[in-house]
């Protein structure tokens, strides 16, 4: 016969005694009936009048040890189980509510090759795949007709997609980035001559107007530009720079010397013949200030990102900008620019190698790469001895002329393919 289950928790009691000490004195304690009604959360707080109350490490509820562990044990620590069971459910439905509201689109693309170039198809398509889930797709501000483009340049990117679902419109973006075709050339050099060059001098940018070597040099506090006799090295002029800005790289244009700053962002205009300070100009879309030159027309600058600025020669405004590109990688921190022929020739850190690499000045596409190593073995060793950085073109002798930050010579080479 079945048991019937009582519509309330038993009365429990006992008729053990045990003694409390306290004040010195010997207490006789009858234990008093205690119901579950007397629990929280049924009833006043527990452990009322209890001279030894504990909590529950699962519930929180306060008990009497002694009195009472008999109905902890029977009836409130199975609340453990029922109350994780519950937080658990309720977890996993909130779990599910809010994948379904946060569920994220985004554009994904295929193609043919690891690192996609000019004339190759990329294939675009929208992820994850719903029902009444429509899309269309933009790349250069401009809808296609078909879920995949054909870039026509190189470098960085941006295609777009407008997805409208159930939930409403949704605009995404992808950035992509477009490699050069063709791996660079690799070149040598031929050392025609070596020159004295100034050890304390922290090249930054050289440039040749006339037979006179210009030279700017960095670090704060020792900043200048300065008018060279490249066959003996001295210095004919010096114009220390401000102790707050960091001297970079220079160029000649429109007949000014024009030379940029590391971190201020400000640019200088000098008059050539005496190094006369004539105004300053401001470029407020790239960074900072590293390589500079001219073709003529328009300036080139690099900030030490991937990109290459072209300038308004006049107002030195940043007009629009390329990224320098190989086959397989974006360029970086390219310092010291000299343009000549078409083509700009530079010195980069990337590699931490003594390189010079040839690109194209109106798509950044990397056609050479100039190695020049055995060159700073040439130079004094010391302790400041510091990269190769610094190049300009000698119109006349069709020669390049190269150094390095701190180095004692300058060298006068021939750049040949390998």
């Amino acid at each position: 016969m079945e048991r019937p289950i009582p519509e309330e928790a038993p009365v429990i009691r006992t008729t053990r005694e045990f003694s409390i000490k306290k004040r010195q004195a010997t207490y006789s304690t009858p234990l008093r009936p205690l119901t579950l009604a007397a629990f929280p959360p049924w009833g006043d707080s527990a452990g009322a009048g209890c001279v030894e109350p504990a909590q529950c490490k699962y519930t929180g509820f306060e008990y009497c040890i002694r009195d009472n562990i008999h109905i902890f044990k029977q009836y409130i620590c199975p609340m453990k189980l029922r109350v994780s069971t519950y937080l658990t459910l309720v977890l996993l439905v909130l779990l599910a509510c809010s994948s379904k509201q946060s569920l994220r689109y985004k554009i994904t693309t295929t193609s043919s090759t690891k690192n996609p170039t000019v004339a190759d198809t990329i294939f675009l398509s929208i992820k994850p795949t719903v029902e009444n889930q429509s899309y269309s797709f933009y790349f250069e501000d401009e809808a296609l007709q078909e879920p995949y483009i054909i870039p026509s340049k190189t470098g960085g990117q941006t295609v777009k997609a407008i997805v409208e679902t159930a939930d409403g419109t949704k605009e995404l973006t992808k950035n992509l980035r477009i490699f050069a075709p063709n791996k660079p050339k690799v070149c040598g050099y031929e050392l025609i001559k070596s020159y004295p060059h100034d050890i304390n001098a922290y090249t930054q940018g050289l440039e040749f107007v006339n037979d006179t070597l210009f030279e700017s040099t960095g670090q704060y506090g020792n900043s200048s530009l300065r008018k060279v006799n490249y066959n003996t090295g001295e210095v004919i002029q010096k114009l220390p720079i401000d102790k707050a800005y960091f001297a970079e790289g220079i160029t000649y244009s429109d007949g000014k010397i024009v030379q940029l700053t590391y971190k201020k962002k400000v640019g200088f205009v000098y008059n050539p013949d005496d190094l006369t300070l004539e105004k300053s100009f401001s470029y407020t879309k790239s960074p900072e200030g590293w390589g500079l030159c001219s073709d003529g027309t328009f300036l080139y600058k690099t900030d030490g990102s991937q990109k290459l600025w072209k300038l308004d020669p006049n107002t030195f405004e940043e007009l629009s900008s390329v990224d320098i590109v190989t086959h397989n990688t974006f360029l970086t921190k390219v310092n010291e620019l000299e343009y000549v022929n078409g083509k700009i020739y530079a010195n980069t850190y990337q590699f931490n190698k003594d390189v010079v690499v040839i690109f194209d000045a109106t798509t950044g596409i990397v056609s050479g790469v100039v190695d020049f190593s055995g060159l700073k073995k040439q130079v004094t060793q010391h302790n400041q001895l510091d990269v190769f950085n610094g190049i300009a073109y000698h119109p006349e002798r069709k020669t390049f002329f190269v150094t390095g930050k701190y180095w004692d010579k300058l060298f006068e080479v021939k750049i040949i393919e390998k």
